[in-house]
């Protein structure tokens, strides 16, 4: 006697094939898995939805002239969390190209009075600026034939579909990104390529940022002086001189060594940051926390997030701080409120910046 058939087998194994890349949030063939879903170049929906606190919101009206991201999340899912908190830090660069963004919440097929409550509580804690909307009875969910969450769809500005991606992996988001600034006309610089640094160099530095975390600023100088001389091509030596004019208030000698060090590489994320701490010092906190909200949605890097979140306590704006600190805590291990800064004043929050961005750059390869 022959092997026994399962009659479910085919369709069990088909049924878990697609299960599986439902989870992992693979991109999906539009006419095979989303029928119904607007091809892409065709008009997009872009109905009037209702935002958290009850009022008629239109998509269509929220588009920005270049075009709109909608970005469909749950509070279940991680991801679209990361997602949605990478789009609000970005939010305010794209807007000046013409860009606009609206997250649409897929929570659940209808939200009671309680539930959207906290819906908008959570919210609140995320200190997300970018529009929030519920998708009462999934139906644009179910309009654009979505099957796993994050989706995010990208509309031009004619109101058409231009772009649509299932997940939010690794791979995937710098794939959004490009297609978001590719319509907003935006040119991302190239990836900034490792410096071939002399070892000498390299180990003063190592040296002068361990000196500075044990407080032995004046070695720390000479440290950093010596790296300079081992390898004038190596931007990292001269922006740490440069944090460390800022350290005591010369603003003049900081901002001629961070000139310097972007002569050698434009794009050094030292630098950025430390601009953004001289803009600080001179007031210019706007501006400051436009680059560091930028750095922090853009680069791991733990001094940049720490110092937005300090300026952001020091300007009362809490919640967003706490993001801030925790993106901070999250790259490098450190809490930045372990620091200082918590007397709320500009003069508090400058020398709590000091103090951590000594710390993390000790630890720094």
């Amino acid at each position: 006697m022959g092997r026994a058939r399962n009659p479910y087998g085919f369709v069990m194994a088909l049924l878990l094939a697609t299960l599986l890349n439902v989870a992992g949030e693979r991109r999906f063939d539009s006419h095979a898995l989303a029928q119904g879903r607007p091809a892409i170049g065709d008009p997009a929906p872009t109905p009037v939805m209702r935002d958290l606190r009850g009022g008629d919101r239109s998509l269509k009206e929220l588009s920005g002239r270049a075009g709109l991201v909608v970005l469909f999340w749950a509070r279940w899912s991680e991801r679209s969390i990361d997602e949605l908190r990478r789009l609000d830090a970005a939010a305010r660069t794209l807007a000046a190209h013409g860009m606009a963004i609206a997250a649409v919440n897929v929570d659940r097929q209808s939200l009671g009075d309680d539930e959207t409550s906290r819906l908008l509580h959570h919210v609140d804690q995320l200190a997300v600026r970018v529009p929030v909307l519920v998708d009462r009875g999934l139906k644009l969910f179910h309009a654009y034939g979505v099957v796993t969450i994050p989706s995010t769809a990208i509309i031009d500005g004619n109101g058409r579909l231009a772009y649509f991606l299932f997940g939010y992996s690794h791979e995937q988001r710098e794939e959004l990104f490009d297609a978001i600034n590719r319509l907003a006309g935006i040119t991302r610089p190239p990836p900034v390529k490792p410096l071939a640094v002399e070892p000498a160099a390299l180990r003063r530095l190592q040296l002068g940022r361990l000196q500075l975390a044990q407080g032995h600023a004046a070695s720390a100088r000479s440290s950093f002086e010596t790296a300079i001389k081992a390898d004038e091509t190596f931007p990292d030596p001269i922006v740490e001189l440069a944090a460390l004019a800022l350290d005591s208030g010369d603003a003049a000698a900081a901002r001629e060594l961070l000139d310097r060090a972007a002569a050698l590489q434009a794009r050094h994320v030292g630098v950025r940051r430390e601009r953004a701490r001289l803009a600080a010092l001179e007031t210019r906190v706007a501006e400051a926390e436009t680059t560091l909200d930028e750095l922090t949605a853009s680069e791991a890097d733990a001094t940049a997030a720490a110092y937005l979140g300090y300026l952001l306590h020091a300007a009362g704006d809490r919640t967003r701080a706490a993001t801030a600190f925790d993106r901070a805590k999250t790259i490098s291990g450190l809490d930045p409120r372990a620091y200082g800064g918590a007397d709320s004043s500009s003069a508090a929050a400058l020398r709590a910046m000091t103090a951590y961005r000594r710390e993390v750059a000790a630890g720094r390869r």
